[in-house]
């Protein structure tokens, strides 16, 4: 193994490190790097970092603090003038497209951008200006970049449709968090009182936005409960902006005693392990980070059929149960699928595996110098 002197230094940049997939693929990269021999930094431009008592004791993290995002510009580009990196390691727009700075102002550095979203379904509601913008900072300011990585098939072809340079373009999927995260872990009371005596749990795990369709996902337990007459429960972690008008749905259907809502857990592992069924709602994904957790401990997955990310993962069904995007008796019927017919748990596992995070490290360490 190399060590520190001969391995070239790393700085992820990041908006902040709360709580959501690529602030843990971040966390699990830092890691793993640090490990093999990297000095690691990570930089975030806003001042959130829930990630922190997992990272490695090694790893440096760095806030700007700025709470004008435009400030930020300046903030960064002074940061990285005072600190020569080999390695900088952008993630998602519109910072990556920020850090172009890092080729004028530190031009012997690597540049890689990571982009973890399908940018045409996330700001498809914004209006023709901004998309506009959008696609020609992308196809201006991605040339920058010395590699770019897209974490699925999908978000690679979408990055393509914005003129990105193709040849620069790797597709290298997002690693599995290993411990402390996926370990044993402890448990909340007052979730753990509530799922209790439950003969069916199912769980689903994101932010509540928009984007994860949680209220397609309560319509289809509408099915199950109110119109099927089936016994079971549903744990949503997670907390956001959709929370009130998911609340008011819950109620609306009367599944206060089917739905519940407790938010974050620093650990869902242990919430995995006591459900039959992981699902996701989601009506698009960049990748799906919570279907390899769950994977992980040898629970099934349902998952809507999205443009990219999730089937990857599961191979068209192979590893996993398929449902139409926003259609809650597809969903539903997908779940009672699943659980009359459960994939085994040592193929699943064995899946997982794919994404191992030594196996995905030894991909960036070939665009890393």
């Amino acid at each position: 193994m190399q060590d520190f002197l001969t391995k070239g230094t790393v700085c992820f940049l990041s908006l902040d490190m709360g709580y959501g997939g690529a602030e843990k693929v971040i966390a699990t990269l830092s890691n793993e790097l640090v490990r093999s021999g990297r000095e690691v930094t990570i930089v975030t431009v806003l001042d959130q970092n829930d990630f922190r008592h997992v990272l490695d004791s090694r790893i440096t993290l760095h806030s700007l603090s700025i709470k004008n995002f435009k400030m930020s510009f300046f903030s960064l580009c002074k940061f990285i003038y005072m600190n020569r990196f080999d390695n900088f390691i952008a993630n998602i727009w519109p910072l990556t497209v920020f850090s172009f700075l890092v080729r004028l102002v530190s031009p012997k550095a690597n540049l890689i951008y990571v982009e973890h979203c399908i940018l045409s379904e996330q700001y498809k509601h914004k209006n023709s200006i901004f998309r506009a913008l959008q696609k020609i900072s992308i196809s201006i300011f991605y040339r920058f970049a010395h590699h770019i990585v897209s974490v699925s098939n999908g978000v690679q072809d979408d990055l393509i449709g914005y003129g990105a340079p193709r040849d620069k373009i790797s597709v290298i999927y997002n690693p599995l968090m290993p411990s402390p995260l996926n370990s044993g872990g402890s448990f909340d009371p007052e979730i753990l009182g509530w799922i209790k005596n439950s003969p069916i749990n199912l769980v689903a795990i994101g932010q509540l936005i928009k984007a994860k369709n949680f209220l397609n996902l309560i319509k289809a337990i509408d099915i199950l409960v109110n119109q099927n007459k089936q016994k079971l429960k549903l744990l949503i972690l997670g907390d956001g902006e959709e929370r009130v008008v998911m609340e008011e749905s819950i109620k609306s259907y009367n599944l206060e005693n089917s739905i519940f809502l407790p938010g974050w857990v620093d650990d869902p592992i242990p919430y995995l392990r006591l459900s039959d069924l992981l699902i996701l709602s989601s009506d698009y994904e960049g990748f799906g980070l919570v279907i390899l957790e769950a994977l992980s401990v040898g629970v099934n997955v349902v998952s809507t059929n999205c443009k990219t990310g999730p089937s990857e993962i599961l191979k068209d069904g192979e590893f996993g149960f398929l449902c139409k995007v926003a259609n809650a008796p597809s969903l539903a019927n997908s779940i009672n699928i699943a659980l009359n017919h459960p994939l085994p748990e040592e193929r699943l596992m064995s899946r997982a595996l794919d994404f191992a995070p030594d196996k995905i490290i030894q991909q960036y360490e070939k665009i890393l110098i």
